[in-house]
């Protein structure tokens, strides 16, 4: 048994696992300085008081090197790390010993932080001797005190809402920690671990004019990585915070065809002067070349988005990001045209099948929508550079089998950057010198390969990146997947392997047991954020479930898909945090039904061969079964099932079961803490009266929206259109027992409500079908600011998007977890914050709908409204579903 959070003692784990099903494509370091000196006494935080601190703690050694914090740690000594395990609730401590030139990891101690705690990320004193923990969920930093000899729990401190990332001064003078959710940074004074200070970047934010015109509350920044700048010198008060904005913010609107999508926004970092608490905003500018074209031949671009590493070096800083090419068309496009000749399949990337006569399937477009990138700040002028990576390790004269898909974390040696691929198991290296990327890759290699050999089959899933601070050219990283650290060897870019067969790879904490819950849950995270093996383009890491829902939730980017232009959804409030069988209807327009529907975004937006395969994995195809198993056309859950009870082929992969079971588990965002409880209490009251809000007509529930699977999906209830199945959906009306259920926000007009068009589904596939019960038309298609802009095309960026016809008006209302870091909101990012969300000249349709017709909220009570919003998350009480009627309420039911 491991420690409590707050206790001293130590323990140690052992490592294992089983293959899965996506393929892998110097000498001693003398010891550190003396440590400092360490006593108890009192300490607090932005969120309430900590445990204790230490009045008597000192490191007056100057830290060596790059001052973020990583989920692994390494001492400036090169003999210690700390690595946060953070699905487990531990940290180890490892020790590193250098024999006969290569390192030697021994698993230490590892302490119990508590379960659900996340520990998301840690940092080392110059003294070697501390390390400061942030518990991401827990909203904590914890101090390790003797990582180096004997280590301890110490003292802790709360602070604001999910703490993401972590850094300390080169001094060793403050510790700083990005507070994602609560939108601050909170400084720490690390001699008595207590609150020195909080910068509020939702200030610089609001002031910035990026999101409208909006007073500064909690939640309008997501601060995420943190780095201080290090000139070496023992003076502090010259240095820098730099502080990335998680996502990307808009600079223009949105062209009415949608032309400028992919250039309309840009990335930020904070930068704090230290001792400050204000903060200024240097812009990270999106590319207009992606060195990608879409199949017919047009330019892409592509903005920072998802800004998850930053470090220092040389008076410059090194951001990553997963930069996002939202506009149309996305994924494996189909030409429709007889051929015998490639010319006659498009201008680019498209071939003939002759002896079939049709256009094969063309993947040009499938490299044109999320790109990994590196973007460089001069910090003497402030000026930014953003150059996506993908497009240089595609190039011709690189041999590359992977990209650098869901870059999690960047570290220096000299003057080689080494990123961590999440999505692709690899650290790769970037020659930089100032603002120029020189080369990428190695003469020996273009990446590292984070797997043994080619039996290694499991999924690594790199999360954090060290480097040694001395001349030992080593490495090692963290990988999430395997719950193992691994070392790396620069000087021949892999794995260190003292003799052939041997591996410097220990593990950081035990795997799930075999068979367990908990195991296959791993496994659907692990597939759920890898691009490797089947399930992008040639297994090479050009898309994943991850790219678009990192840490499971959203991107927060209008995508042009096939029904429109689509915010991703955050997959929190995809099933009820208690009960797994209630579900969500999927996407905006209710178009899919079963989780293994995505199989259909593996196959077609990131042109993988997908997880529903033959016993020769050979796809199945699912549009030739009669009836057609995808979509909401009969169960694609029990075709990807290998025990699926249907009389349909079936998988021979678990994989879609795994997946679902970690999207059950993914957990909402907490609230930010110190919201003003007068303003939540009367904004709920607002939310659940019926004479005012009576928001829970549509955002109730444990799932906190009405849209709920309410029948079993199957080749009866699933059967299309025009079947003659009385049991299907759409023979079935939902105009019954109305109950004074107002036509205003019907799914249909009154014309086709007469017509007998109200059904449960309706529209023909593919393309048109829709749950159609669930539907609520509140005013917001083609409706934004001028600022924002809505481009209601689909991906061909031609034809209308889905979501103003008669039979099918409306959108599938969201779920409400995750609100806090969900902007902008609305189906196509229509509102860039709630406050314009509840703007009265824009969306009055929406908060003044047929079921609160009398709510005009003032700006106080809007302000309340608001605070109440920003409140929930799993633990706030949850508000029933209204009985159908005149309050609102479901209209879906069966049989």
């Amino acid at each position: 048994m491991g420690l409590t959070l707050g206790s001293v003692a130590a323990v140690a784990a052992g490592c294992g696992d089983d293959s899965e099903t996506a393929d892998g494509g110097g000498g001693p370091t003398t010891a550190g300085p003396t440590a400092g000196t360490q006593a108890t006494g009192p300490g607090g935080g932005e969120g309430g008081e900590g445990t204790g601190g230490s009045p008597g703690y000192a490191c007056t050694t100057t830290k060596i090197g790059e001052t973020r914090g990583s989920a692994i740690a390494l001492a400036p000594n090169d003999a210690a790390m700390v690595v946060t395990n953070r699905d487990v609730g531990t940290v180890t401590v490892m020790s590193v010993q250098y024999e006969g030139g290569v390192p030697a990891l021994q698993k230490g101690a590892e302490l119990n932080l508590g379960a659900g705690s996340e520990p998301w990320q840690a940092v080392i004193d110059g003294c070697s001797d501390r390390a400061y923990v942030i518990l991401r969920n827990s909203q904590k930093v914890v101090a390790i005190n003797d990582v180096s000899t004997d280590p301890t729990l110490g003292p802790e401190l709360d602070v604001g809402s999910e703490p993401t990332g972590i850094s300390i001064s080169p001094n060793n003078n403050r510790v700083y920690v990005a507070n994602w959710v609560q939108g601050t940074v909170t400084v720490i004074d690390p001699a008595d671990m207590s609150v020195a200070g909080t910068v509020d970047l939702n200030a610089t934010l609001a002031a910035s004019g990026l999101i409208g015109d909006v007073e500064p509350r909690p939640a309008l920044a997501h601060p995420r990585a943190i780095a201080v700048t290090n000139d070496g010198d023992a003076d502090d008060t010259d240095e820098s915070i730099l502080v990335t904005e998680w996502f990307a913010q808009r600079t223009g609107p949105e062209g009415a065809n949608g032309a400028n999508a992919d250039t309309s926004k840009q990335g930020v970092v904070y930068r704090i002067a230290y001792g400050e608490t204000t903060a200024s905003i240097v812009d990270l500018p999106p590319v207009t070349d992606t060195g990608f074209v879409d199949h017919n031949g047009g330019a892409t671009g592509c903005f920072p988005n998802q800004v998850s590493s930053i470090t220092t070096k040389d008076g410059y800083a090194y951001v990553t990001s997963t930069c996002a090419s939202p506009k149309g068309p996305i994924g494996v496009f189909q030409p429709t045209t007889v051929c015998t000749t490639d010319a006659q399949c498009g201008a680019v990337g498209g071939t003939c099948n002759i002896a079939a006569g049709t256009c094969n399937p063309n993947t040009t477009d499938v490299k044109t929508t999320t790109h990994p990138a590196l973007s460089i700040i001069d910090l003497e002028t402030g000026a930014a550079t953003t150059q996506t990576l993908d497009a240089l390790f595609d190039a011709p004269a690189v041999d590359s089998a992977r990209m650098p898909h869901l870059p999690a974390d960047i570290s220096f040696f000299n003057n080689f950057a080494y990123i961590a691929a999440q999505g692709t198991d690899a650290v790769f290296r970037v020659e930089v010198d100032g603002d120029q990327i020189l080369s990428v890759g190695s003469q020996i290699n273009d990446f590292i390969n984070l797997r043994r050999d080619a039996n290694d089959t499991v999924i690594k899933s790199p999360i954090g990146l060290a480097t040694n601070h001395g001349a030992d050219a080593f490495g090692f990283a963290i990988a999430e997947g395997s719950r193992e650290v691994i070392a790396l060897a620069f000087a021949n870019q892999a794995i260190v392997s003292p003799t052939a067969g041997e591996f410097v790879i220990t593990s950081s904490s035990d795997l799930p047991a075999a068979g367990s819950e908990d195991e296959s849950r791993l496994k659907g995270k692990r597939f759920f954020n890898t691009g490797l093996g089947r399930w992008s383009l040639g297994g090479e890491g050009w898309g994943s479930c991850g790219a678009c829902h990192i840490d499971g939730l959203t991107d927060n980017i209008t995508w042009y898909f096939a029904r429109g232009p689509r915010q991703s959804t955050s997959l929190d409030g995809s099933f009820a945090t208690d009960d797994p069988s209630d579900q969500r209807i999927f996407n905006w327009t209710a178009i899919f039904d079963e989780v293994a529907d995505f199989e259909l975004n593996t196959r077609g937006t990131s042109g993988g061969l997908g997880a529903i395969v033959d016993a020769n994995n050979a796809r199945i195809n699912l549009a030739t079964q009669t009836p057609p198993q995808q979509g909401l056309q009969g169960s694609t859950e029990d075709v990807a099932d290998p025990g699926g009870s249907s009389a349909h082929p079936h998988s021979t992969l678990e994989d879609w079961n795994d997946i679902k079971l970690y999207i059950q588990s993914i957990r909402a965002p907490r609230a930010p803490v110190a919201l003003d409880q007068a303003d939540v209490d009367a904004g709920r009251a607002l939310f659940t009266t019926v004479a005012q809000g009576n928001c829970v007509g549509c955002h109730s529930g444990p799932k906190w929206t009405i849209s709920t699977v309410f029948y079993p999906p199957g080749d009866g209830p699933n059967a299309a259109t025009a079947s003659p199945d009385p049991g299907s959906l759409s023979n079935k009306s939902w105009n019954i027992d109305l109950n004074g259920f107002p036509q205003a926000i019907m799914p249909v007009s009154a014309t086709e409500l007469a017509n007998n068009n109200a059904r449960m589904r309706f529209g023909a596939p593919p393309g048109a079908e829709q749950i159609q019960c669930i539907l609520r038309p509140v005013g917001t298609f083609g409706v934004s600011p001028a600022e924002v802009g809505v481009a209601e095309v689909r991906q061909d960026m031609t034809t209308p998007a889905q979501g103003a016809a008669d039979t099918g008006r409306g959108f599938n209302p969201p779920s409400l977890l995750g609100l806090q870091t969900g902007a902008p909101f609305f189906h196509a990012g229509n509102a860039r914050t709630l406050e314009e969300l509840l703007d009265d000249g824009l969306f009055a349709s929406h908060h003044r709908s047929a079921v609160a017709s009398v709510f005009s909220p003032d700006e106080t009570q809007k302000r309340q409204l608001i605070a109440y919003l920003l409140s929930i998350d799993e633990s706030t009480t949850v508000e029933p579903i209204p009985a159908k009627g005149a309050s609102g309420g479901d209209l879906c039911f069966f049989p």
